[in-house]
């Protein structure tokens, strides 16, 4: 057994430490207050994870890796962690916990006592249950159209789709190919695949018993749980507030995600909620695919051809067979190009299985447990979001809590809100727009009246790397980026570039008090950028 240093982070005087990890392009999130007794500090760490490849570049040069990251944290905390608070399951959130069993990896060594999960995450809940149902079923229906794509071989198939599916089942599942992970399918329903692609009824009934959802990434799960010393608690939104044991002073009310079906598959903000220009209208991306495979009667009415493909029942041309099975008829049309030569289109409506992937990834971001930390003295709140998106936020203007006889709302907390780590790296539907008068929560429902002056905010993306990549990820998209700048008076931390940087806007003599009282509450290191959230009272001397 390892022995455990002495922690090297003190806590703050009063209020919360707030370190976040310089990993790379994710979450790692250390949490410090000061107990009510004694000197030791009471740690919380949310998430622990990055993206492959996405290590900032003044690390990457002196070859500093996740592990060393993981060792700088053990020598922070001195090996004990009070709670864990995962989020979803992610690579860029979980990847830097430890199999079950592997006693190698730097976070094993480390004492866990309580871990804090989302309701998804809990086996004996209905609703869980009914989710992970349906996100097998989708799953699956990708894995098919991924051997579908393999089959056509490129043609008539847009550039890189095929790549980027197999890139998301292998962050899902660890197989790279549909054919994996359809065979893992059948073989955990104990059914002997013959061709997957002609049998898909077997794949789908597969999916009601199979644990291939987040296969990866549950193994990080289950080894972290394995870890715990004390409780793991699954937590749902309105829950009543929980203390931090041997911590006075500070309540955390539990946001999301939502019970709702249609709010926790509710992922794209809606014309004035959205940041960048225009409505941004999404479909149900993945239905047509799973009727084409599924070949029902009804396949012909979720077609998944653009309609300048499809052609009335009335005008079929008696050449083409009548027995013909409706998933056959699909992978047998041509059209007739203005050049005359007849193209196969076969590939051209999978572009959906691009879409629907992306949306899979969007789903598990939605079930993000969403965490405000009240600090009572001062009345300020904490925001940690995780990637919380569209439907998450809608589903907070309905929260309250029974406090003391006092009925809190989540639009209350939020106007107490000074610090708010940014949700999925800032990108365009984790954080919503809006008024103080929208019926859903927004960035201007937070830090209101006294505390509008003390607002931060906490983007854990790398912006170079995400920026930087061959296909850019918008994160932080830069309209979300600007109105952080804006509502935080340039007071913006990021992995990448991590010194705090003073906007123009923000450079004038009137802002030279609040900046020198950030400058104090911040420290950015090689391995940490870290902010104190005091808990004294509002315009206090």
């Amino acid at each position: 057994m390892t022995k455990a240093p002495t922690p090297r982070i003190k806590a703050p005087k009063s209020g919360v430490r707030v370190r976040m990890y310089r990993q790379g392009h994710g979450d790692c999130f250390l949490l410090t207050f000061r107990r009510s007794r004694g000197t030791k500090p009471f740690f919380m760490l949310i998430d622990c994870g990055r993206k492959k490849g996405s290590t900032p570049a003044d690390l990457k040069d002196k070859d500093i890796d996740m592990d060393a990251v993981i060792e700088a944290l053990w020598t922070d905390t001195g090996g004990k962690l009070d709670v864990v608070v995962v989020t979803h399951e992610h690579e860029d959130h979980v990847s830097g916990f430890p199999k079950a069993g592997d006693d190698t990896h730097p976070f094993s060594k480390f004492h866990v006592e309580d871990l804090w999960l989302a309701w998804t995450e809990d086996g004996a809940d209905p609703d869980a249950n009914r989710f992970r149902e349906l996100y097998g079923d989708k799953l699956l229906t990708l894995a098919l159209a991924h051997e579908k794509l393999r089959a056509l071989q490129g043609v008539g198939v847009p550039d890189g789709v095929a790549d980027e599916i197999a890139e998301f089942l292998e962050l899902e599942t660890g197989h790279r190919t549909g054919a994996e992970v359809l065979k893992e399918a059948c073989i955990e329903m104990g059914v002997a695949p013959r061709d997957i692609s002609a049998g898909p009824a077997q794949a789908f009934a597969a999916a009601r018993r199979t644990k291939i959802r987040g296969k990866r990434y549950k193994e990080r799960l289950a080894g972290l749980r394995a870890m715990v010393k004390g409780e793991i608690k699954f937590l749902s939104p309105g829950d009543p507030p929980l203390p931090l044991k041997g911590v006075k002073g500070v309540r955390v009310f539990p946001f999301g995600p939502p019970r709702d079906q249609k709010l926790l598959t509710s992922l794209n903000p809606r014309q004035s909620e959205e940041f960048h220009v225009g409505p941004f209208a999404m479909g149900e991306p993945g239905a047509g695919l799973f009727a084409a495979f599924d070949g029902g009667e009804d396949a012909s009415s979720t077609s998944p051809f653009a309609p300048r493909y499809v052609i009335r029942q009335d005008e079929v041309s008696d050449s083409i067979a009548e027995d013909a099975a409706p998933e056959l008829a699909y992978l047998s049309m041509t059209y007739l190009a203005e050049n005359d030569e007849d193209r196969r289109i076969d590939g051209d409506w999978m572009g959906e299985a691009q879409a629907l992937a992306l949306r899979l990834n969007s789903e598990v971001n939605n079930t993000s447990l969403v965490l405000a930390f009240e600090l009572e003295s001062s009345g300020r709140t904490l925001l940690f979001t995780g990637d919380a998106q569209r439907g998450s936020w809608v589903s907070w203007s309905d929260l309250s809590w029974d406090v003391d006889g006092t009925t809190v709302t989540a639009k209350d907390l939020l106007a107490r809100c000074t610090f708010y780590k940014a949700g999925h790296h800032g990108s365009h539907n984790a954080t919503l727009n809006g008024t103080l008068d929208s019926p859903h929560a927004n960035l201007n429902w937070m830090a209101l009246g006294d505390y509008a002056g003390d607002f931060v905010a906490m983007v854990p993306s790398n912006k170079t790397w995400a920026w930087g990549k061959k296909r850019p990820w918008r994160h932080p998209m830069k309209a979300i980026e600007h109105a952080l700048i804006d509502k935080a008076r340039s007071r913006v931390l990021m992995i990448e570039p991590h010194e705090p940087q003073r906007h123009d806007s923000h450079s004038g003599s009137e802002f030279d008090t609040m900046w020198a009282a950030f400058a104090k509450a911040t420290k950015s290191e090689e391995f940490a950028v870290e902010y104190v959230v005091d808990d004294m009272p509002p315009n206090s001397t």
